[in-house]
Formats: C-alpha cells, structure tokens, sequence
C-alpha cells in the first residue's frame, strides 16, 4: 500500500512535471492606430466618454481564440497587459477625439460638465483562427450617443487585422480602431 502512494507522488516528478520550466507569457498592448478621416464639423459638441465596456467571454486578459469547431479557447501564452476595457478605453478615446464629431473629448473622472456622452461596448475582440493556417484579430464594436440622458444615436462597426506575424499588439490596435472608426463614420 505504502509502495502505491509513494510511486503515486513520486510519478510527476519522474514524468519531469515539477521540474519543467512554464512557457512565458507575452503581454500585449493596444493602441489607437490613427487612420480616420476626420468630419469637416463638430457635430455633437462636447463629449464625456462615459463608459466602456468589452462584453463576455472576450473581456479576459488572456487572448479568446475562436476555434473552427465554434468553440473558444483561452491562449495561455498571450494576454493583453491589462484588462481590455481598461486598454480600449484609450483606444476609444483617441478615436472620438480624432473622428471630429465633438468640439473636445473628456474622460469619464473629468469635472467638465458635458451634455453629451458617449458609451463604448467591444461585442467581440478575438483571434479567429476558424480557417486553417489563419490567424486574424477581430473586433466589433457599437458606440452610443447619449444627449442629456436620452440616446441620440447609435452606430456599430468591425475591424480585421492579420495577426500571422505574431504581432498581436500591432494587430489587436488595428481591428479595435477600424471597428471604432467604423462606427463613428456612420454617425457623420
């Protein structure tokens, strides 16, 4: 009996499962890529970013792989540096300032008083590896314009980038910001 437990605590040792080194870890961050073609207007004024939000399961910090048999899987050696909402919030907020919509921008800790707000919510930010030998960042998002409390508009947008350089940063700050961008071309 004694024999059987000690070769059952002994296996993972022999087995080299103590000894072996964890694979590391890279951590990602986004950035606003800065291609927008700016409205000629300020349409809205004064704008507070209120919120944003990146909905489940892709508000992990490890990267969401969409797998071809529509599954999900968390990639253990590839995370963002921060949580998303935390990354793409600055994301959002270069891209509001940039679109030309608003006269100016604030963020949500600001004490300027806004009668405009803007919410941000990602509904996918993912690695689609569903087609073989692919790798490609997806993002898509909605942006909500909200004018002394009531929603004046609502736009939603996507962005792809490829990601087979392994460059996920790159490529994650590509597909947020198109998928933005795209949004806010729509509220032109």
């Amino acid at each position: 009996m004694m024999r059987k437990i000690l070769g059952f605590l002994l296996a993972p040792v022999l087995a080299g499962c103590l000894t072996s080194t964890p694979p590391e870890v890279a951590h990602w961050v986004v950035d606003y890529d800065g291609r927008v073609e700016a409205a000629k207007t300020a349409k809205y004024g004064v704008a507070r970013l209120t919120q944003v939000q990146v909905r489940a399961p892709y508000n992990r910090d490890d990267l969401v792989v969409m797998c071809a048999d529509g599954t999900v899987a968390f990639d253990p050696c590839n995370s963002f540096a921060a949580a998303p909402p935390q990354l793409v919030k600055w994301v959002a907020f270069d891209a509001l300032s940039a679109s030309g919509l608003f006269d100016r921008v604030v963020g949500s800790s600001s004490g300027a008083r806004t009668p405009v707000s803007v919410e941000v919510v990602l509904n996918r930010l993912a690695l689609d590896c569903r087609q073989e030998g692919e790798r490609i960042a997806v993002a898509a998002a909605l942006v909500r314009i909200l004018q002394d409390g009531a929603v004046v508009a609502v736009a939603k947008g996507a962005g792809t980038a490829d990601a087979k350089a392994g460059d996920y940063g790159k490529a994650f700050s590509s597909a947020i910001s198109e998928s933005i961008n795209a949004a806010l071309k729509q509220l032109r």
